[in-house]
């Protein structure tokens, strides 16, 4: 019983420095050291193990029990951002100059049949002209001359306003992203990132006498399918433990290139002259380095509204919730909204913005 006990208590410090190690992720650069960023990504599962280790110390009346509660209360605040129990906010605020905002990865319309109904592509278009809102941020947008031309989708969507970028061009199909607005766009811009498929827009849009700038991000993929993912970890040939290695270098490669992006993006939203709106896929979750730069000095729309769960990706890996409204603290977030509707491998989130009055911010 006391190696037992011996071999708990090793593996309950190893947890909590573990964890400790994902609080210190949010600070440190993955270009220049990526190990932390791997504890980061773990943070969930971190926490819910020294929560798991907290209770079996405490029963037993052990004193390691209160230096893991110290532990998990110092990143108690991260909890948050990944589970939302509703409270009502009594704040006064202004009904008036409210707008509605979508951001969703539609992972090129199925074109590759991602999954089994191959006709998402219509599926989509159909979802976005039922909600409708103000301003749509489209990641892995996709246009194919001969199936779904960029013409049509602008048609059905019918948008008085819309900047299109591309990334990746070809004959007939194009890849980039995309954003549909209600509201005038100006001084619109793509930034495209070095050695990647992925990019940013920026525009600033007009809603009466007010002035906005908008981001749309789609930071650097993880490139991860079912093949990469090992399903036994013990085979006889050892193939599994090089597919455990070759996952460990895409996180990494993604990690690095991740950082350098947030720290190019990050340039541009310093010069900003007017307030923020950040939308899109960071492929990084709350606990990173890439949301603890884009999110200084914002507020997260889920966070201030959201309920149960964040998670907004639902494909292999990692299932966490990668996508993000995050806005100016002028603004208010209300009714925020995962749609679980399985048309792409990410969910899309919506919020409303609304105006805090005059003398009731805080």
């Amino acid at each position: 019983m006391r190696t037992v006990k011996y071999f708990l208590l090793i593996m309950t410090y190893a947890l909590s420095g573990a964890l400790l190690i994902s609080y210190l992720s949010v600070w440190i650069p993955p270009d220049r050291f990526w190990i932390p960023a791997f504890f980061g990504l773990a943070f969930p599962y971190l926490f819910m193990a020294n929560l798991i280790l907290f209770v079996y110390w405490l029963l037993r009346l052990e004193k390691v029990s209160a230096v893991i509660l110290i532990v998990m209360l110092l990143g108690w605040n991260n909890v948050k951002h990944y589970y939302r129990i509703p409270i009502k906010n009594r704040e006064k605020i202004d009904n008036g100059g409210g707008f509605t905002v979508t951001t969703f990865n539609v992972r090129s319309f199925n074109v590759y049949a991602w999954s089994p109904d191959v006709r998402k592509d219509e599926q989509i278009v159909w979802f976005l002209k039922k909600i409708k809102p103000d301003i749509l941020c489209l990641q892995e947008f996709y246009t194919d001359e001969k199936r779904f031309p960029e013409k049509k989708i602008i048609e059905e969507l019918n948008y008085p306003y819309h900047y299109i970028s591309y990334i990746n061009q070809y004959h007939s199909h194009s890849y980039g992203l995309a954003v549909f607005s209600r509201f005038s766009l100006l001084n619109k811009k793509s930034l495209c990132f070095d050695e990647s498929s992925n990019q940013s827009q920026l525009c600033d849009v007009i809603i009466g006498k007010d002035t906005f700038r908008l981001f749309n991000n789609h930071l650097q993929s993880t490139s991860l399918n079912k093949q990469k993912v090992p399903l036994n970890y013990l085979d006889e040939e050892g193939e599994a433990l090089r597919e455990v290695k070759d996952i460990s270098l895409h996180l990494r490669g993604a990690f690095i290139k991740r950082a350098k992006q947030t720290k190019m993006l990050k340039r541009y939203i310093e010069q900003s002259p007017y307030p923020l709106l950040i939308c899109g896929d960071f492929n990084d979750t709350p606990v990173s380095y890439t949301y603890k730069k884009l999110s200084r000095g914002l507020k997260d729309a889920f966070v201030e509204s959201g309920r149960g769960l964040g998670k907004t990706y639902h494909g292999i890996f990692p299932s966490y919730r990668i996508d993000y409204i995050l806005h100016d603290p002028r603004w208010k977030a209300r009714q925020y909204k995962t749609y679980h509707n399985g048309l792409s491998d990410h969910y899309p989130v919506s919020c409303v913005l609304i105006k805090v009055r005059k003398g009731s911010e805080r």
